[in-house]
Formats: C-alpha cells, sequence, structure tokens
C-alpha cells in the first residue's frame, strides 16, 4: 500500500510584484517533492489581502504574509494585521511568517501576541532567513500529522 502523502498548502500574500513572483520561485525550489517526497505542495501567490481573504481555506497550513499590501484599486486598504485575523478565524491552524520592512518593535511583538508564527525583516538576508523558516515549518507540519 502506497502511503498518502501530506498536503501543505501555502499562500504567499505580498504586493509588489517583482518580489512576490521572486517569493514564489524560492519557495518552489525549497517545498517540492523531490525535496519533500513524503509531502504534495499546493502554492498559491495573492498580490492583495483582499484576493487572498476570498479564496482562504481552513487548510492553509503555511501563510508568507507582507505587512504592508498597497493596492490602488481597493477602497479600503487591508494591512498584513488584518489578513492576520482572518486566517487565524479561517485556519487557526497555519503558520503564518511575516515579511516586512516594519521599523516598530513594539507592532512586531504585537503580531507575535496575535499569533505569527515568525517575523522576518525584509533586507538582503531575507532569502536565508525564509529558506530556514520555511524548512522548519514544513518540519512542523509533517510531525505534527505523521
Amino acid at each position: 500500500m502506497i502511503p498518502r502523502k501530506k498536503e501543505i498548502k501555502i499562500f504567499i500574500v505580498e504586493d509588489d510584484l517583482y518580489y512576490n513572483r521572486l517569493l514564489t520561485k524560492y519557495v518552489e525550489t525549497l517545498c517540492n517533492e523531490k525535496v519533500y517526497p513524503q509531502c504534495k505542495f499546493e502554492i498559491r501567490s495573492f498580490l492583495t489581502a483582499h484576493e487572498c481573504i476570498e479564496q482562504l481555506e481552513d487548510d492553509v497550513s503555511i501563510m508568507l504574509l507582507d505587512y504592508f499590501l498597497f493596492n490602488d484599486d481597493e477602497e479600503d486598504i487591508l494591512t498584513g494585521e488584518d489578513v492576520l485575523t482572518e486566517v487565524l478565524k479561517y485556519s487557526p491552524n497555519c503558520k503564518v511568517i511575516m515579511i516586512s520592512e516594519l521599523k516598530s518593535a513594539q507592532t512586531v511583538i504585537q503580531l507575535m501576541h496575535q499569533g505569527i508564527y515568525e517575523y522576518i525583516d525584509k533586507n538582503v538576508s531575507s532569502r536565508d532567513r525564509v529558506g530556514s523558516v520555511l524548512q522548519k515549518a514544513v518540519t512542523e507540519q509533517l510531525q505534527t500529522h505523521a
């Protein structure tokens, strides 16, 4: 009997198109069946908070989320904090990794208390940090649902 693969759904929410595509490609290189043969990954990216919230499902495993989400087409601008609130309602087991250029340590601490899994500052070393935190989150997903 072939063992059933663990399904891991990853959402990426980033308003900057270039960074969104870069992050998505990077996640696809880290999270695939060649690296984790026991997993089946579904990776989806969104440019707006509204788009993400509309497609939010209760089985999202991991989310990479920008705090500042600007979109000229939306009347009400939502932040990563707004998305976090919705994620924790619909998918309470989701590990939310906030990636942003927040200047306020107080806001980061507040987000930690609200339930983010990890905060990563957007800078030149973000890529390595995203990789290590994402691998840790995937490994924890495998251990909790083994």
